[in-house]
């Protein structure tokens, strides 16, 4: 995969504060440039699961079907994958608009301007996406942040403490991130218990 030539040398960005990109991103989108048009109208399908779920371990095969597909190296597209993803995050942290996003990309693209329909035409809903996922990890820099529950209801009927128990309990397993680690904590909920965490949910709702 040839990169093509024409495009201005390290232009200033809006997403980058003003400062050319890293030669990094700067050769990663020229990657996506110089795809085929068949691969480049794909692209957004391959890079939307990384945006979204970067965490994925589906990544590595949609990679794989995406260059078997278009007869296209893994390394280049993996390029284009982590450049544009850079550039989504960068333009989201600085809560670009679609233009000044538009602006940036036709900079890097310079002469060859087809290596922009990809990521403008999703931007808007993306920037959304990524600015609560912004909140979210700022709030994780400095505690722990729950990302989701797992429960299950059981009873209690014996233990070393007595026989012939009658009791509910509810596991109730947090998901929760602090800082870049992701961890579990499993509480019991006693049915008073669950009565009371149900008054504090109406409370805030309400």
């Amino acid at each position: 995969m040839n990169v093509s030539a024409g495009t201005q040398q390290n232009p200033s960005l809006n997403c980058f504060g003003g400062s050319p990109a890293p030669p990094p991103v700067s050769e990663g989108f020229q990657r996506l440039i110089a795809m085929p048009e068949p691969a480049r109208e794909g692209f957004w399908g391959l890079l939307e699961p990384v945006l979204r779920e970067p965490g994925d371990l589906g990544h590595q095969d949609r990679l794989s079907g995406f260059c078997h597909q278009f007869e296209l190296p893994e390394a280049p597209v993996l390029e284009a994958i982590q450049a544009c993803d850079t550039l989504l995050h960068q333009a989201a942290a600085f809560d670009l608009d679609r233009d000044g996003f538009g602006q940036d990309l036709t900079a890097l693209s310079g002469l060859f301007p087809q290596g922009l329909d990809p990521l403008l035409d999703q931007y808007d809903t993306m920037r959304s996406e990524l600015r609560a996922r912004l909140v979210k990890e700022t709030l994780a820099d400095h505690g722990k942040v729950l990302l989701g529950l797992d429960w299950r209801v059981d009873n209690v009927v014996s233990s070393d403490r007595g026989i012939g128990l009658e009791g509910t309990v509810v596991l109730l397993t947090l998901r929760y991130r602090e800082g870049d680690r992701v961890d579990r904590v499993t509480l019991q909920l006693t049915p008073d218990s669950l009565a009371e965490l149900k008054r504090f949910t109406g409370r805030i709702q309400g």
